[in-house]
């Protein structure tokens, strides 16, 4: 499970902006992740929610959760994988960090959440190893058009637009929520309501399109337009709302909860059910590559390990049942 750093600027305002992570959470001074050494087999330690075991591994005894240790290689998918992943051993994925409980940094500075997870379960199904490179958002269906990544894992909506570019293997829903600084906007009901207010969008996301449409409804209803700015992720969006450069932003329902169930009060959310409902999950590059990691996928939906994964990360509601190739709501 190897992690570049590709964008300093993305991780430090992961970091302005989580003084919060996961609320109770304690660490070490030194944080405990998968593959480290252990001491004592059988031993437990926690990291947010996750739950390291000390198991031995190829005669080592090393931190890992039991669901992922039980995983094998399906030999039949492995065949399958374009021959370019088999001879280099490992799939690529491109990740925005900016996304819990998704994809983000732990205290300790690790890659964790719930797409880091099913990614290396993906890894492990298939046979190759799993490279994590962070992006921002916008940068990343371009980077798997040119060939720089293989996949990318940052809860992307599958849209017909972006399947002309890049494949989507789908396995949760979603829909959209209003996120903004508690006690500041009693009266906001609907997208109507949004007329003449500061609204922060993270670029790249289907947000940044759909807000354009938002704010022309409103003059062409005699109101004011809709101020929107864009920012490079979802961190600084968040801490532009935060700080109040944003009167509000548009998230995923799931993401905008999260923030305010770990934003020490600061944040209310209006949830938007009707709005913005899509199927998301992995970009992968056009070529085939998409069957093997579809197969895969259904293969950790079969066997309970996909259910565990969303349930430890607390969204097992958004979970669907089938992973499905190239399927969107618009």
């Amino acid at each position: 499970m190897k992690k570049n750093l590709s964008s300093l600027a993305i991780s430090t305002a992961m970091i302005l902006v989580l003084s919060l992570t996961f609320a109770g959470t304690s660490q070490a001074a030194v944080e405990v992740k998968a593959g480290d050494t252990c001491k004592r087999l059988g031993t437990t330690t926690k990291v947010a929610l996750t739950t390291y075991t000390c198991s031995l591994v190829k005669g080592k005894r090393e931190w890992n959760e039991p669901w992922f240790q039980v995983l094998k290689k399906r030999a039949a998918f492995y065949r399958i994988l374009p021959a370019d992943i088999k001879a280099k051993g490992k799939l690529v994925f491109a990740t925005d960090p900016t996304d819990p409980p998704f994809q983000f940094f732990s205290e300790g500075n690790n890659l964790i959440g719930a797409e880091i997870d099913l990614a290396n379960a993906v890894g492990k199904v298939l046979g190759v190893k799993v490279e994590f490179v962070t992006s921002g958002f916008s940068a990343i269906i371009p980077g798997v058009e040119a060939g720089r990544f293989d996949a990318s894992v940052s809860a992307f909506a599958s849209t017909t637009a972006r399947q002309k570019i890049v494949d989507f293997v789908t396995y949760f829903n979603s829909s959209r929520a209003f996120l903004y600084r508690k006690g500041t906007l009693p009266n906001i009901k609907t997208e109507e309501d949004l007329c003449g207010l500061k609204v922060g969008i993270p670029a790249g996301t289907t947000m940044a399109t759909a807000i354009v449409g938002l704010s022309t409804n409103c003059t062409t209803a005699g109101k004011d337009a809709i101020a929107y700015s864009l920012y490079p992720d979802q961190a600084t969006t968040v801490l532009a709302v935060r700080s109040g450069r944003a009167d509000l932003t548009i998230l995923s329902a799931h993401v905008s909860s999260w923030w305010q169930q770990n934003g020490d009060g600061a944040f209310e959310v209006l949830l938007r059910p009707t709005q913005g409902a899509d199927f998301n999950g992995m970009v992968v590059r056009k070529g085939g590559l998409a069957t093997a990691v579809q197969k895969a996928v259904q293969q950790l939906m079969d066997d309970g390990t996909f259910v565990t994964i969303f349930t430890k990360w607390n969204i097992e509601k958004l979970a669907r049942t089938k992973a499905e190739i190239n399927i969107s709501t618009r």
